[in-house]
């Protein structure tokens, strides 16, 4: 089935970024499906935060182009920021403050703002909305941004980092209402995390960013499914015979190969095997798996 632009949330073409002669992104090309939870991975450094900035509107591209929901984000009208939640890596609350205080000022701004959903997030988090920003973990104040975002129906939530200060617990009931959330014709999630697992959990298409080039970008399941990791032993023959075209990673050692790469026919490397005379078997791989061998320098 084709896809049409309107099934498209977020489209960036070629885009590139440089801070004074250091390039941050380079050539960023990207689809974000509507209604889908993307997970967008990528390294310290890799161009992860400034791609966010882009789509958020908080920068601008050196070159290429960038439309989110239909519009130029650096652009972006007062109505157009009403549909977008956005919460940053380092999101700051005013600390002086209460809970209460706080969505009440921000209601106002928002035609569509949704007090039940504030009203049942408060109590599944449990907060006291009577207590002061200040008083409140870190942990506790991302859940009070979250709700915030949300709060206000956007089409499209961004969320960077979001759940990084949460315990276990916390960070379940937070992925728990995403899912939910989704599933009742709600926003499209672009979510980036160092927490794979997480990811692993929500996500239905991702994104990995390595040097600010985007390397991955596909549904989760087709990914896990064609990235394998195959291991090359009983060798009879030099370990450097062994080939496999389009590898991500190859590491050699005295007695075997192991080799990440994207498997579409088994054939090749069955051919690939026998060129070397050598036996084969194909690991499947984790997300963190997959996510560290393409990552690695």
């Amino acid at each position: 089935m084709q896809t049409s632009k309107n099934d498209y949330v977020i489209e960036t073409d070629r885009v590139s970024r440089s801070f004074k002669g250091t390039i941050a992104l380079n050539n960023f090309s990207l689809r974000v499906p509507r209604g889908s939870i993307y997970g967008f991975l990528g390294r310290n450094g890799s161009g992860k935060t400034t791609a966010i900035k882009i789509l958020a509107g908080l920068i601008k591209p050196s070159s290429g182009s960038a439309r989110v929901l239909g519009r130029i984000p650096f652009e972006f009208t007062t109505d157009d920021r009403q549909k977008i939640g956005y919460v940053s890596e380092k999101q700051i609350l005013p600390v002086s403050f209460s809970v209460k205080a706080l969505i009440a000022f921000c209601a106002q701004f928002y035609p569509q703002w949704d007090h039940d959903l504030v009203r049942r997030l408060m109590e599944r988090f449990r907060i006291d909305p009577r207590r002061k920003i200040s008083a409140l973990s870190q942990g506790t104040q991302r859940q009070v941004a979250f709700i915030l975002a949300l709060a206000q129906k956007p089409e499209l939530l961004i969320l960077d980092e979001p759940a990084s200060t949460l315990d276990v617990v916390a960070r379940r009931e937070f992925l728990d209402e995403i899912l939910a959330l989704v599933r009742q014709d709600g926003p499209t999630v672009f979510i980036s995390s160092h927490i794979l697992s997480d990811i692993e959990r929500v996500a239905d298409h991702i994104g990995i960013l390595v040097d600010g080039t985007l390397k991955i970008s596909e549904p989760l399941d087709e990914l896990s499914e064609t990235v394998k990791q195959i291991r090359f032993h009983s060798l009879t023959r030099p370990v450097g015979q062994i080939s496999v075209p389009g590898a991500f990673r190859t590491v050699r050692s005295e007695n075997e190969v192991l080799v990440t790469a994207r498997i579409k026919d088994e054939s090749v490397i069955a051919q690939a095997a026998r060129d070397a005379d050598a036996q084969y078997e194909i690991i499947d791989l984790t997300l963190e798996d997959i996510f560290v061998e393409i990552s690695r320098r």
